[in-house]
């Protein structure tokens, strides 16, 4: 093992281990480890500030969309937008928490369409999180089923995994087509796969006492929510409008999103608080909400920097390939596929595509094995909704999700996500789109 790859290891293991053991901060974590490492190499002052450059320039756009996005929603939660959703479902379906997760399931479905992380997460959590308050579901459920059903839709041509790989399929017409019409009923499985987690998981959940709750004192809670002075029942049908306009704004307005949500933000602050003290008071309280959430998303490009720009990275790729012996020669791809969620805790999306996959590629075309059928083998990684370095969305998830805790939402989805990585390619195989 190379010393570049010794240190990347060392480091990413520190950062994960000391994070879930909450040992140091998040902001300590992504930020003097990463630049410690890099001195270990070799770097000047130059070259790591160069680094860390590279990488907060990866990770700006989505702080901003965080500086918006969490105002704007805590905002639509004031003005009573989700509890009047949720009355609605009380109302015309039989509650339950069977029902509960399998409607989180169909929602983040339809919100992850457009193949944004963020934007699925940024509509599902808050829209589903009352009525797992109100049934006294553990919310990390919410945060599990989110993650694992936007995996689904990771195939579809226009998702950024999808069109990833297929800039590897040099000599295939259309190849984001051509992986998305070969993974289609494999992604139909893991629909089917999901429903059946959100039932699995229900059942957990009520013999931990979820769903022992009155629908009855539910509706008087709401009731006197709605008395709240913050409350604008008038302006539902506008909030709504306006929120749904956000959503299908992000994915067909040619803006990036944070400047989507800032207009969203003044349109809704000035419509339903026009007074401006009342707006500076909100203003000033969502902006404590946000800090540590946009800081963390922020710094975690520290990371992505170090280790895409040190050489580190590519120093893992070529060790993790080259410890595989040649008799395994034919089977390389599989192996890593099987391993790929907990190896995902240690690599972006940009490098697993761009760097891992192309070696593995490599590796066993030797052995005849098809590159498309590599690619399309490693592409499904659910690692990545567990990997605050990959997905640094997840933060926001979790900021959105009661404050629930990063280490405590890994803790809890990384075993369910890692089955059921194995178990879509298991399916795959036997389906022989995997071989």
């Amino acid at each position: 093992m190379s010393f570049a790859a010794l240190v990347g290891f060392v480091m990413m293991i520190l950062i994960t281990t000391l994070l879930l053991k909450k040992k140091v901060s998040t902001l300590f974590a992504f930020t003097i480890i990463p630049i410690i490492g890099a001195f270990l190499l070799g770097a000047n002052v130059k070259e790591v500030c160069d680094y860390v450059k590279f990488g907060l320039g990866k990770t700006r756009d989505l702080m901003f969309i965080i500086f918006f996005s969490l105002p704007y929603f805590s905002l639509m939660n004031e003005v009573g937008l989700f509890d009047t959703l949720v009355e609605f479902l009380l109302k015309r379906t039989k509650l339950s928490v069977t029902v509960v997760m399998i409607i989180t399931v169909l929602v983040s479905l339809i919100t992850e369409i457009d193949g944004s992380v963020t934007s699925t997460y940024l509509v599902t959590v808050p829209m589903m999180l009352p009525l797992y308050k109100k049934l006294k579901i553990d919310p990390k459920c919410l945060l599990l089923l989110c993650s694992a059903t936007m995996c689904a839709l990771f195939i579809t041509p226009w998702n950024g995994r999808t069109l990833r790989a297929a800039t590897l399929l040099d000599g295939i017409p259309a190849p984001q087509n051509y992986i998305f019409v070969h993974m289609l009923p494999l992604m139909l499985i893991y629909i089917a796969m999901l429903l059946g987690l959100a039932v699995l998981l229900a059942r957990f959940q009520i013999k931990k006492g979820a769903g022992q709750v009155d629908e009855s004192v539910i509706m008087e809670d709401m009731e006197k929510k709605d008395q709240s002075e913050l409350r604008r029942p008038k302006l539902f049908w506008f909030n709504l409008l306006l929120t749904v306009l956000l959503i299908v704004g992000l994915s067909v307005v040619p803006a990036p999103g944070y400047v989507i949500f800032a207009l969203g933000l003044v349109i809704a602050l000035t419509v339903n608080y026009p007074d401006l003290n009342l707006q500076n008071q909100l203003l000033k309280k969502y902006s404590k909400e946000m800090y540590s959430t946009a800081c963390a998303v922020f710094l975690s490009g520290v990371v992505v920097g170090v280790l895409s720009k040190s050489g580190m990275m590519d120093a893992m790729v070529q060790f993790l390939v080259g410890i595989i012996p040649s008799t395994l020669g034919p089977w390389v791809y599989l192996i890593i596929a099987v391993f790929s969620a907990p190896l995902m805790l240690i690599f972006t999306n940009d490098i697993w595509q761009y760097a891992l996959v192309p070696i593995v590629a490599g590796v066993s075309a030797n052995y005849g094995v098809p590159k498309e059928i590599v690619v399309m083998t490693l592409l499904m990684n659910m690692g990545a909704m567990v990997s605050p370095v990959a997905q640094p969305q997840i933060y926001l998830a979790c900021d959105l999700a009661d404050q629930t805790e990063l280490q405590d939402y890994v803790k809890f989805s990384f075993i369910p996500l890692w089955v059921m990585n194995i178990m879509w390619l298991v399916a795959g195989y036997v389906l022989g789109i995997f071989r």
